[in-house]
């Protein structure tokens, strides 16, 4: 193995930081994913999982720190986790051309909101900014 390989400190310094970083991740999305089996919770799993590297990482940001190397290359190739979906929906479109009128209202409607609640938010920082 080449010594130009970040390694991690500390806790496993002959383990490649994005291998420890990786396995992190899926040591939360299993952790998620067992809190949701034990509660019932209509959530997906990875979801809490993320939740509990924010809470956990608000509080100790040395332990969000860790999950950086598997992270950024997951999030700078982003746009290849919406393939799967995308091929999904072309493969079911008699279902998705089926279901369009509540499928527009449900985007239309989402949109909407957030953008709504986009402007309320920039509307009260801008006065908050100009009272201070």
């Amino acid at each position: 193995m080449s010594s130009d390989v970040p390694r991690t400190r500390g806790w496993a310094p002959h383990v490649p930081a994005a291998l420890a970083a990786l396995t992190l991740l899926l040591g939360l999305q299993l952790l998620g994913t067992l809190l949701v089996d034990l509660a019932h919770l209509p959530v997906p799993g990875a979801v809490v999982g993320l939740v509990v590297l924010l809470v956990v990482g608000a509080r100790f940001p040395g332990f969000a720190r860790r999950a950086e190397p598997a992270g950024e290359p997951l999030l700078k190739h982003l746009q290849l986790l919406f393939v799967p979906p995308g091929v999904g929906a072309l493969t079911q479109w008699s279902a998705v051309v089926g279901s369009a009128g509540p499928l527009a209202l449900a985007v239309g409607g989402s949109f909407a909101l957030g953008l709504v609640t986009a402007g309320v938010v920039l509307q009260r920082l801008l006065r908050r900014g100009r009272s201070a």
